[in-house]
């Protein structure tokens, strides 16, 4: 299995794919966050600006997930502005599809794209996406050595750390 990261904003069908599953994505949040994320019925009207923002802001850097050149999942990294305090980037989304999850296509996609920005990193999860909290704090242990922040404020967990760009 061969896992790759594409960046979205050269490719209409990427970015179609990722406007497909993005609700996919937003009902998982919701699951355990009843009224965090916006109603399928009112996201409808809103749905192309908002993800219209992640390929027009030029600090947005949108990727697709490929497991053997199939698309399988997304990942949004947004860059702070120079002179601005904290992390460099932060992985503002990250999702792999269902039938992807659990045969290491998220980690190896996660790891690609910290080693493609170097800096100092943010990822962000909500304190009760359990799954998500159990993913993240194994990858970040890998990838860092073990080397990793993690703070908890206002229902959030917020993992700090760095990362060294690697040659692609």
């Amino acid at each position: 299995m061969t896992i790759t990261v594409r960046d979205a904003r050269g490719s209409r069908d990427d970015r179609e794919w990722i406007r497909t599953v993005y609700r996919d994505y937003l009902s998982e949040l919701s699951v355990a966050k009843s009224g965090l994320f916006p109603a399928l019925g009112e996201w409808d009207a809103r749905e192309s600006e908002f993800l219209a923002g992640w390929f027009s802001d030029f600090r947005a850097f949108p990727f697709v997930i490929l497991s053997d050149r199939e698309r399988c999942g997304f990942a949004l990294v947004t860059r702070s502005i120079g002179g601005e305090a904290g992390p460099s980037h932060r992985l503002s989304e990250f999702f792999v599809v269902r039938s992807a999850r659990r045969r290491g296509v998220g980690r190896a996609a996660a790891t690609l794209i910290f080693q493609r920005f170097a800096g100092q990193w943010e990822i962000v999860e909500d304190d009760e996406n359990r799954s998500a909290l159990v993913f993240w704090r194994r990858v970040l242990a890998e990838f860092t050595l073990g080397r990793f922040n993690e703070t908890r404020l206002g229902g959030e967990v917020r993992h700090t750390f760095s990362a060294v760009a690697r040659a692609s």
